[in-house]
């Protein structure tokens, strides 16, 4: 994967001798315009948010630093790695690359759903304490609950890999949390996320 230097120095970034400097945040947001477009364009609604969530990670640079052999590291882009529910309840992982690397938005999501139908081909399997070397984001969803916060499971306490989980539709609104690194992720980095997902979410044609 393709990345850049940057000139911050590591011995400079605050945070990092912290106990962890994971932190997170829970906002409800509006999809109704996405869940009726991915009804119209017959594209699943799993697909059609993940295409959002994983438009804005890359919009915004500091989500895709990171820490590379002592230096920080800008990837040129981020992809996610989503947890699949197989018939038995067990979970495997895949890896999903933006829809901008498609020709279009029908395509990248057949593209998941081949990824999905044939996971046995297409695991993502890279052990938790070496996600961080990976340009990559975890991107979850629990369709089934409607819940106020979440914490995540913490592989490191530095760890630096966004972990972005969403719920359940509940009167047109879903729960995204959104766990960072304070590290490079501040508020405002935060309130950017959100309010450009929801913009995403709101206006889903942007995808197509």
């Amino acid at each position: 994967m393709n990345y850049k230097v940057t000139d911050i120095k590591v011995e400079e970034l605050p945070f990092s001798d912290f106990l962890t400097s994971r932190y997170s945040m829970t906002v409800r947001v509006n999809v109704d315009k996405t869940y009726e477009m991915a009804k119209k364009e017959k594209i699943p609604f799993f697909n059609l948010t993940t295409a959002c969530i994983l438009e804005v990670i890359n919009e915004i640079p500091e989500f895709k630093l990171r820490i590379k052999d002592n230096a920080v590291i800008e990837y040129e882009h981020i992809n996610a790695v989503s947890p699949i529910m197989q018939n038995d309840h067990t979970i495997r992982e895949i890896e999903i690359v933006p829809p901008s690397k498609f020709e279009n938005i029908y395509e990248w999501s057949n593209y998941v759903e081949n990824k999905k139908a044939n996971i046995e081909e297409n695991q993502f399997i890279v052990e938790p304490m070496k996600r961080d070397e990976c340009p990559i984001a975890n991107l979850s969803c629990i369709p089934w609950i409607d819940f106020d916060s979440m914490t995540n499971i913490i592989a490191s306490s530095n760890q630096i890999m966004p972990v972005i989980s969403w719920g359940k539709m509940v009167d047109g609104k879903i729960p995204i949390s959104l766990t960072a690194s304070h590290v490079f992720i501040f508020g405002w980095h935060f309130k950017l996320f959100y309010e450009n997902v929801e913009d995403y979410l709101n206006n889903p044609e942007r995808l197509f």
